[in-house]
């Protein structure tokens, strides 16, 4: 496909979205506003956010791999997201909402105490920023393929595309960057599934084709054992992370906040579906990818459609990764502000509130611009299959003591416990 059509696609994509973030800009007067969008978000504008930063590249190019590979197992992240925004509306909405706060580790530290606030913040922001910069990765590979720039061209080209997405217009403009993926991704995962099914003959015979010996419609491949822990370190990090529960925070109501989480678990697990469909047929009539089973997803594009739709989807995809990124950006951004520096009037005296978020965004940026550059690429990547567990051991077992057990805040036993999880889940992870 000629670079320039890719090229072309992915400047005018990224110029729509872009000019449409900035638009958000007005809107934000307050940190209030940054932060929480003035705590006046409905159901629908709950769900972007969420949707916004929990779908992206895994949802995407990551399940139609894994359906190449291991088949229904592709399900585990998106089944397991659309289960813990379930789980998030039935028994955690309430009471989140209902306390007024910004940060998790806030609501946390209200019956834990400030000093472990700050300690589950500190954790939080760690697995938040590792993975950052894993979404900094894939665009970066991404980038070199389509427009062959050198390695500090690319590193600086997505961290001034998270940043416009992240520093215009805040928690608001991350659900409008949801709410136009969400659009995006089911165009392109619809369409991709229908071609799929229609050049396999239906789904029946892109079963009868598939290699028996692979049992890609069982978990016996990918080992039962496997999908457990994985759905459950799903099931505990969503639950955890702080621009998941931000978007609880932002609702206007409980009532908004609920029904936002629920709209969520209804949209995201059919994206895996639709995945498994695109990855099963590739895997019946192309089953020479091999080790190139990553590219599965843009090798189907370039298959199955002209270069100019292709290009587009691709641009979209990309899109669904700066978007993850910027949403976590704006997660670690607001623990770090409102858990460390809102209560400081040395900071606030020489900037504004909203000005000082803005600011810290940008080092969080740098930050992960920086160590792409280090070389650790391989050390990073290690790192970020325990980045959703990692959250989840400094939040998730006290989060549910708050929610059924509020009584037992006050032992100290439990506070000690919670303190040894951390430390105790990377020991069991190294």
């Amino acid at each position: 496909m000629p670079d320039f059509v890719y090229q072309c696609s992915f400047v005018v994509t990224f110029l729509v979205v872009a000019v449409a973030a900035l638009r958000t800009t007005a809107k934000v007067k307050s940190e209030t506003d940054f932060a929480v969008a003035g705590r006046n978000l409905g159901p629908a504008g709950v769900s972007w956010i969420i949707i916004g930063t929990l779908v992206g590249g895994v949802a995407t190019v990551g399940t139609v791999q894994t359906a190449y590979s291991f088949g229904i197992a592709a399900a585990i992240f998106t089944f397991g997201s659309g289960l813990s925004c379930l789980l998030l509306g039935c028994f955690f909405a309430r009471a989140l909402r209902q306390e007024g706060v910004v940060t998790v580790s806030e609501y946390l530290g209200r019956c834990f105490g400030q000093r472990f606030r700050r300690y589950s913040s500190s954790i939080t922001s760690f697995g938040m920023f590792i993975h950052v910069v894993g979404q900094f990765l894939a665009a970066f590979a991404i980038l070199q393929a389509v427009f062959r720039l050198g390695d500090v061209t690319c590193v600086f080209l997505v961290a001034g595309m998270i940043g416009i997405f992240v520093l215009t217009g805040g928690i608001a403009g991350a659900g409008l960057i949801g709410k136009i993926k969400c659009f995006l991704l089911y165009i392109i995962m619809v369409v991709s599934a229908a071609v799929a099914w229609y050049r396999g003959g239906g789904f029946t015979e892109i079963l009868s084709r598939l290699p028996a010996d692979a049992h890609l419609l069982s978990f016996q491949a990918y080992g039962a054992s496997t999908a457990a822990l994985e759905m459950v370190s799903m099931l505990v990090g969503v639950l955890s992370t702080q621009i998941y529960l931000q978007a609880i925070f932002s609702a206007r109501d409980v009532r908004a906040a609920r029904n936002g989480a629920f709209l969520s678990a209804a949209v995201i697990p059919p994206l895996g579906a639709l995945g498994i469909v695109v990855g099963l047929y590739l895997r019946a009539y192309h089953p020479d990818l091999g080790s190139s089973s990553a590219q599965a997803l843009p090798f189907f594009l370039s298959l199955a459609f002209p270069p100019v739709v292709a290009a587009l989807f691709n641009a979209g995809i990309l899109l669904t990764i700066l978007g993850t990124g910027a949403g976590l950006v704006l997660g670690v951004t607001t623990n770090i502000y409102n858990d460390f520096l809102a209560e400081s009037s040395l900071a606030r005296r020489f900037v504004q509130p909203v000005q000082l978020l803005r600011i810290c965004a940008l080092v969080v940026l740098t930050g992960a611009s920086l160590l792409v550059f280090s070389g650790l690429d391989s050390t990073i990547l290690k790192w970020s299959y325990v980045s959703m567990g990692l959250r989840g051991s400094a939040v998730f077992a006290g989060l549910v003591v708050i929610v059924f057990f509020r009584r037992s805040c006050e032992s100290r036993a439990l506070l000690a416990l919670l303190y040894l999880l951390p430390p105790l889940f990377l020991f069991l992870n190294w």
